[in-house]
């Protein structure tokens, strides 16, 4: 553990409760603070960042896979596809099954090779204070990074912005990808690698989205199950397939819209679990559902 561990703030549900809505915090009983703490895993979760809060982005990227013990095998291009474009300033793109660990699990190892990558994310990794300096936040950050004149960061899109879904089709699969990162690889000249991630949300977790949609709610209830997925991946083999590098060259030979080419390594994206040596074709007809 680190000396400097004190300082570390743990995360206190009756407390932060209390700030953010003091009527409701009274009436909650302590029983369900008690399932909630262990339904979201907060012993665990403080231990860690007592040890890890002051660790640069790629030890506490690190440290995260090593204690989720995960196992990582990479297939198709394989790490010689990273090791091909080192130097280079990349777009990877992936598909987003778990919501955050396989996210985690990228970035430790695109950071290896590309330590300036940087991950657009969601807001709230803010408060992860060791990676919030490799992380960009909205579209405003983004294009001051990418104009600024000594720029060499690669990106890491998860292109969906959400975790994977029950789609119309009754099968998992990412929601329509936002072409902003094929925009940037465009306008940036930047090659664009696909990575597809295997594996999926528990069935519980879909059946609560489905239900939250039956009554209409558009709050994604569902999220306080993510973190107890996470921790169910421990011990886990998480597969990852490296798809072939499409280059400027090629994108600007594809003579497509920005959508139109995300439809189509969306669907990439996906054609890779199956077969793992495919190469980018831009003829690939895009048949997923987009909802």
């Amino acid at each position: 553990m680190n000396t400097s561990s004190m300082s570390y703030t743990p995360i206190d549900l009756p407390s932060l409760a209390k700030k953010v809505n003091p009527k409701l915090a009274k009436v909650i009983p302590r029983c369900m603070y008690r399932k909630l703490e262990r339904l979201l895993h907060v012993k665990e979760i403080n231990e860690f960042f007592a040890a890890h809060h002051d660790d640069d982005a790629r030890t506490f990227l690190d440290a995260v896979v090593s204690h989720l013990d995960l196992q990582i095998v990479i297939e198709g291009q394989g790490i010689e596809a990273l090791h091909a474009l080192e130097g280079e300033r990349v777009i990877f793109a992936s598909n987003h099954p778990y919501g955050g660990p396989e996210a985690m699990a990228l970035f430790s190892i695109v950071h290896q090779l590309f330590p300036d990558a940087k991950l657009v994310a969601q807001s709230f990794l803010k408060f992860i204070k060791p990676i919030e300096t490799a992380c960009v936040f909205n579209k405003k950050e983004v294009k001051t990074l990418m104009e600024a004149a000594n720029n060499r960061s690669s990106l890491i899109f998860y292109p969906a912005g959400y975790c994977s879904r029950i789609l119309s089709n009754g099968e998992v699969f990412d929601y329509s990808w936002q072409p902003s990162f094929v925009r940037i690889a465009r306008k940036q000249r930047m090659p664009i690698l696909i990575i597809y991630t295997d594996g999926e949300l528990s069935r519980k977790v879909h059946r609560w989205t489905r239900f939250r949609k039956l009554l209409r709610i558009k709050l994604s209830i569902e999220t306080i199950f993510l973190v107890d997925e996470m921790f169910k991946l421990k011990g886990k083999t998480l597969r990852m397939v490296v798809g072939s590098a499409i280059t400027p060259e090629m994108i600007d030979e594809a003579k497509m819209s920005d959508r139109l080419l995300a439809d189509k390594l969306r669907q990439y994206c996906y054609e890779l679990r199956k077969d793992p040596e495919l190469v980018f074709d831009p003829n690939i007809v895009p048949t997923l559902p987009q909802l």
